[in-house]
């Protein structure tokens, strides 16, 4: 009975540190493969550039575009996936709806992306945690990273464990160069949450190359107790869902901060 309340205590602090956070959207979409490369250019070239006006209005605070690598049934499944951090929701339509405003010499057809992609999926989820290599180069260390998604029966049970042994597990693995993992974070799902996506949670785990995402995460020098993910193994309710991506573009509010430092420099020289 203790523990159970211990639990319920570290999921309520958890959620009441989340309720002050942004809302995070994971966008999929489908891309036929001779679209591709003009899908990439346009959300690399004119949807950042958007990504960034609205961060220096405070409204979004990341923007990442990423493409899957493998997986099954590729020909129809969602192979795109954007990902917004938002710190004003309501004005995401009109934030995405603007794009053409902020390139006047470029045709609209040329712009949009609609008629390039069909979107599946839209997930809405908030930060929980997050832990890096120590001196992280977000350009040079997150390249890949596989998304998972948890169907768990008790998702305080599953965060208790992630935030309070995972997380410092991770960290000191890393601090000690004993995980190829350069960072890891989770969040959690507040919509939808339904027989079709069962899942409570997500976690991220982000690699430097392709190599090392699809290699083992730990070196032999790593030690885990005896029954270590037990309790973490009989909370599931059913399999995750995996995938890996390669991380094409990010864009990042603290990004911003750093070019006008860097600007403001310049000034004074």
């Amino acid at each position: 009975m203790k523990k159970n309340l211990t639990i319920l205590l570290s999921f309520l602090l958890s959620l009441q540190f989340i309720n002050s956070q942004e809302v995070t959207t994971h966008e999929y979409r489908h891309v036929a493969q001779e679209n591709m490369e003009e899908y990439l250019k346009r959300e690399t070239t004119y949807y950042s550039k958007l990504a960034e006006n609205e961060m220096k209005k405070g409204n979004l605070t990341y923007w990442a575009i990423l493409q899957k690598v493998g997986g099954d049934n590729i020909q129809k499944t969602p192979n795109v996936l954007t990902i917004n951090s938002y710190n004003r929701m309501d004005e995401a339509d009109l934030m995405w709806g603007s794009v053409e405003k902020l390139f006047p010499n470029v045709k609209p057809t040329d712009i949009h992306t609609e008629n390039l992609c069909t979107r599946t999926d839209i997930i809405y989820l908030r930060k929980m945690n997050w832990v890096e290599v120590n001196n992280a180069n977000p350009d040079r260390d997150f390249k890949y990273v596989h998304l998972i998604y948890h169907n768990t029966k008790n998702v305080g049970i599953h965060f208790e464990f992630e935030n309070n042994t995972w997380a410092p597990l991770a960290q000191k693995a890393m601090d000690q160069g004993i995980t190829t993992m350069k960072g890891w974070g989770n969040s959690i799902v507040v919509s939808p949450v339904s027989n079709e996506f069962p899942y409570s949670s997500a976690s991220y785990d982000f690699y430097s190359n392709m190599h090392d995402a699809l290699s083992e995460t730990f070196s032999d020098n790593m030690e885990f107790p005896e029954g270590f993910f037990d309790n973490l193994e009989a909370n599931y309710a059913g399999p995750r869902n995996s995938h890996l991506y390669r991380i094409i573009k990010v864009v990042r509010a603290v990004d911003e901060v750093e070019e006008e430092e860097e600007e403001e420099e310049d000034d004074d020289n």
